[in-house]
């Protein structure tokens, strides 16, 4: 496929692209020829040549292909990074579901490093993160451009428990003063790429929060900005832009949102093994207790969780806490090692009451110290299967 010089070539996963000659970016990452550009189920990319290129493109399922007649990156956004960006150490990008945050994001880490430095991104989106397991936030370092954030896999993640962080505001915000107590040891720039829940009194009481912990120099909007955000800035003295949406954003629907999620519990669930770890060995604990800093029995909490997707699937048969493994189910799970660093997660399955051991479906290695008992259910392939938001806390 030829696409002519000044043009863009969009992309909707799942597909491949492969450079033939000439030459493409996706948000200022170069392709090259020896490495195919993979894009995602539920992802679209650009790709802006200035010369013209050769291409081969393979599609999958639902994937499509679109030339347009120049580069879809707004101005404002390249005026951002080479105006602005370069001035201010700790960022923060904020929009709404399907802004186009994460391309903006994306852009704005492949500019600073391709000057040479160093750019920490910071995940605090719970339901479409990029680096780490959906329900969990992350950060990770890179000197290198990447197409999509994606490529990159979090040094360092913290579990919140829940996909949106209107379920645990508080704790989100711990998380995210947790991330970054060490995003700052290191020199570099760090970028803050927030969730989109942004509509109502208390998503915007959470960002004015969100930025009190995160004290950054710059705020960028995506379209437009929170009044009282907006206001806070000011006072503030923290430096802030609007920036434009881009023309071309791909509209996830809740299905191609679950896809996501279920693609980032894939990716660290897969290839895992199953453990039969003596209870002993571990100290239990739950979402909610840590999250609401509560009370609980974490094999109460197992239990009722799975009763209560007993209750919701009348039609299918009923799972007991002694069955989940033996149907590739369990019960999405949080492990740490002893410094309650958090190892990754995994899936825990029956409990033996009788021999005091429990059934844990992860692919990290190390028998963890600590184990959080989440509030989802999944399959080994990482389906969601239920999530639970009720929480009772005993």
């Amino acid at each position: 496929m030829n696409v002519g010089a000044g043009k863009t070539l969009l992309i909707k996963g799942p597909a491949s692209v492969k450079l033939v000659s000439g030459s493409g970016k996706v948000f200022g990452y170069a392709l090259t020829q020896k490495k195919p550009l993979f894009v995602r189920d539920s992802r679209a990319l650009p790709i802006f040549t200035e010369v013209g290129m050769e291409v081969e493109v393979s599609l999958g399922e639902g994937s499509s292909v679109e030339v347009v007649d120049r580069d879809t990156i707004p101005d404002d956004w390249k005026a951002l990074v080479t105006q602005t960006v370069r001035n201010h150490k700790k960022i923060v990008v904020m929009g709404g579901t399907d802004s186009g945050k994460t391309s903006l994001t994306t852009f704005i880490i492949n500019s600073l490093v391709n000057e040479g430095k160093k750019a920490c991104l910071v995940d605090l989106d719970l339901g479409q993160s990029n680096i780490c397991p959906s329900t969990t936030v992350g950060l990770v370092w890179t000197t290198k451009p990447i197409p999509d954030l994606y490529q990159l896999k979090a040094e360092l993640i913290a579990p919140v428990g829940f996909t949106s962080p209107s379920f645990a505001k508080e704790y989100h915000l711990k998380r995210a003063g947790e991330l970054l107590g060490y995003a700052i040891k290191d020199e570099g720039y760090v970028v803050v790429d927030c969730d989109g829940w942004i509509e109502g009194k208390d998503a915007e009481e959470h960002k004015l929060n969100l930025l009190n912990v995160v004290k950054p120099s710059l705020v960028i909007f995506l379209g437009s900005a929170q009044h009282k955000v907006e206001t806070y800035c000011k006072d503030a003295g923290i430096e802030h832009v609007v920036v434009s949406k881009p023309e071309y954003v791909y509209k996830r629907d809740q299905e191609a949102r679950r896809r996501l999620r279920e693609s980032s519990f894939r990716r660290y669930l897969k290839d895992g093994t199953i453990k039969t770890i003596p209870i002993s060995w571990l100290r239990l604990s739950t979402i909610p207790m840590e999250a609401f800093n509560v009370e609980g029995n974490p094999l109460k909490h197992m239990q009722s969780l799975i009763e209560a997707y007993n209750l919701q699937n009348t039609t299918l048969p009923p799972l007991n806490a002694g069955s989940l493994s033996k149907n590739r189910v369990g019960i999405l799970s949080y492990l740490f090692d002893a410094e309650e660093r958090c190892l990754g997660i995994g899936l825990v399955g029956e409990v033996d009451n009788k021999r005091s051991t429990i059934k844990l479906y992860s692919k990290v290695e190390t028998i963890p110290k600590k184990l959080v008992i989440g509030c989802m259910l999944l399959s080994y392939h990482g389906d969601e299967l239920f999530v639970w938001t009720t929480h009772p806390t005993s």
